[in-house]
């Protein structure tokens, strides 16, 4: 399939996974929030089609810090899903496969500025994540020194 017709056919898939039918006041969905709320299954089918469109986006060519960008909004989507209600609300919500497409396009159109952005955007996840388990690490140490400093002081 050519490079065209490929995204074109991933773009129907996205906007029927994300903004197919129209809800009250306008609001957008598609099938990935109604299949959404069967418990596992719909999660596991969702996801499927995501992944089908970040490896169409390998396939396609996209930079490497694209395609872990695509999948951090793969991700995001996932890690709100496991909490009950909330995850299937926010199915509704956040439309990681039309993010995703608008990246694709991106990608095609001014490749440099995209894989910039991704680049970007990946730096500064890990940064949070690094800073996150630095503060656990300090956290941990310092729980540590008060328990043994309480069972020093019961102790004697």
């Amino acid at each position: 399939m050519q490079e065209s017709q490929q995204l074109h056919h991933l773009k129907k898939l996205s906007i029927l996974m994300d903004s197919k039918f129209t809800g009250p006041f306008g609001f957008k969905f598609g099938l990935d929030g109604i299949i959404g709320l069967i418990p596992v299954l719909g999660d596991l089918v969702t996801t499927g089609i995501s992944l089908y469109i970040l490896f169409q986006a390998v396939i396609l060519g996209c930079a490497p810090s694209t395609i872990v960008r695509m999948g951090l909004n793969i991700l995001i989507e996932n890690l709100v899903d496991v909490i009950p209600g909330v995850g299937n609300v926010f199915d509704f919500i956040w439309k990681s496969n039309t993010k995703n497409i608008e990246i694709i396009e991106q990608q095609f159109t001014n490749p440099r500025a995209v894989t910039v952005k991704s680049r970007l955007i990946l730096g500064f996840v890990a940064f949070v994540l690094l800073t996150i388990f630095i503060a656990s690490v300090a956290l941990t140490i310092s729980l540590f020194k008060i328990i043994f400093n309480w069972i020093a002081l019961f102790s004697s």
